[in-house]
């Protein structure tokens, strides 16, 4: 099975992780989605985010696999933590890849972020935002000082 494949059945088990949640849980989520998100776009790279650095030598890093193992336990606040820590690794991880099916899969972590953003309300909305922005930012700059 290829990684887009298995990371696209990651995220549907987000997906209801997430919905399954109580309205107050997915708020918390949401705000733990954007701290990841931030952490994540200072790491370089941003897809390595969460990978101890004696593993850092792979195409990817682990931080994918800490987070869905996070999400199947059976505490709330470790699956929350699992859940922001597996979006911010994918969302770096498709944004540039060039693998079939990673900007498809990148669009849909895009539209759960923005449905997390969505249940925050307007001013937490604009703080997820604006992460998501500078990440995006930070990639960018990167990607075009590697090209110089």
């Amino acid at each position: 099975m290829t990684r887009i494949m298995k990371l696209g059945r990651q995220l549907r088990e987000i997906e209801q992780a997430i919905f399954a949640l109580p309205a107050p849980l997915e708020r918390q989520v949401a705000s733990i989605t954007s701290r990841e998100l931030d952490l994540a776009a200072r790491c370089d790279p941003p897809w390595m985010y969460g990978t101890p650095p004696e593993q850092e030598t792979a195409a990817w890093g682990t931080g994918a696999d800490i987070g869905i193992t996070r999400v199947r336990s059976d505490n709330p606040q470790v699956r929350m933590r699992g859940i922001g820590l597996w979006l911010a690794v994918i969302y770096h991880e498709t944004q540039t890849s060039d693998a079939p099916g990673a900007s498809e899969l990148h669009r849909q972590v895009m539209r759960v972020v923005r449905q997390l953003k969505e249940r925050l309300g307007d001013s937490d909305a604009a703080a997820i935002q604006a992460n998501a922005d500078e990440a995006d930012a930070a990639e960018s700059s990167t990607a075009s000082a590697a090209v110089a």
